[in-house]
């Protein structure tokens, strides 16, 4: 007989989560990108090949640069974390060390051309061409994985360009400024940002000027959405990385789930009244 022991009840695919590390995998992926993009930002100087641990360092370029590294080198189908699923992640305690790193979690890209103008004018293409339902008159997130692309056109010598990884949608509360948040809020589970901002123990930073900026974590929690030097790094960068993820959105997963359950309670349910059906019967025999 086999045995359910420490089995889950319902059988689906649970999106998991790892923190890049210099094992073998994470070591070909880091050396790969050294080589592949030498003499750019993408080539950290906190990379080291020899190290042991965690990769230590992220910026906005690095970070899709490894994961398609990884990607290529495992055959996995794996992503950068993105903003939702990031805080999924947090408000389940099972991201590593998230108080005392950082971590980029995607581009914000405002209406109106600023900061970094040529790769703000490039993003907006392409959010134009393969994202129809976003409002480029709207601040919107890019977040998931891009390719890398090495073109003296943009700031820092490095493009990034969508593909089926990528998520783009507005956020409105881009619109707002600089405030606090709660970590309860409910918005930030779905979008990767609270709903609202006004008390709370976390605070939203975000910059009304225009053009293009990075967003990420800060290791007290805040989300900053006014990064202006995509190349910026430190030691405390931190890359998690996302397998088992579903294509569908978080709605659909859960909706997955919904009908996992209820074809196992019906299961269950069959089960159940079978086993009483051949109690009755055998305490009917003992009485004939």
């Amino acid at each position: 007989m086999k045995s359910t022991q420490g089995q889950p009840i319902i059988k689906v695919d649970v999106p998991q989560i790892f923190q890049l590390q210099y094992d073998e995998a994470g070591r070909e992926a880091v050396k790969k990108v050294l080589t592949d993009y030498k003499d750019t930002k993408a080539a950290l100087v906190t990379l080291d090949i020899k190290s042991q641990g965690p990769v230590r360092g992220s910026n906005i370029y690095f970070r899709n640069a490894v994961v398609n590294a990884y990607r290529q080198i495992t055959g996995e189908n794996v992503h950068p974390i993105n903003a939702r699923e990031s805080e999924i992640a947090l408000a389940n305690d099972t991201l590593t060390d998230p108080t005392s790193t950082y971590e980029d979690l995607g581009l914000i890209v405002y209406p109106k051309e600023g900061v970094n103008p040529n790769l703000w004018e490039n993003l907006r293409e392409q959010v134009k061409s393969d994202f129809p339902n976003v409002k480029l008159s709207k601040p919107f997130v890019i977040t998931g994985l891009m390719n890398v692309v090495k073109n003296s056109t943009y700031e820092n010598g490095l493009g990034l360009n969508a593909d089926e990884l990528t998520e783009v949608y507005n956020v409105p509360i881009l619109n707002r400024k600089t405030g606090k948040f709660d970590s309860s809020d409910k918005g930030l589970q779905k979008t990767g940002f609270p709903s609202k901002l006004g008390r709370g123990n976390r605070t939203l930073y975000v910059d009304n000027n225009n053009g293009v900026f990075g967003f990420y974590r800060y290791g007290n929690l805040s989300l900053n959405a006014r990064g202006e030097n995509l190349a910026g790094s430190n030691v405390n960068g931190r890359v998690n990385v996302v397998r088992n993820f579903s294509s569908g959105s978080l709605d659909e997963r859960v909706a997955k789930l919904e009908q996992e359950r209820l074809k196992k309670e019906k299961e269950l349910q069959q089960q159940y009244e079978l086993a009483v059906k051949q109690v009755r019967n055998i305490k009917l025999r003992r009485i004939i």
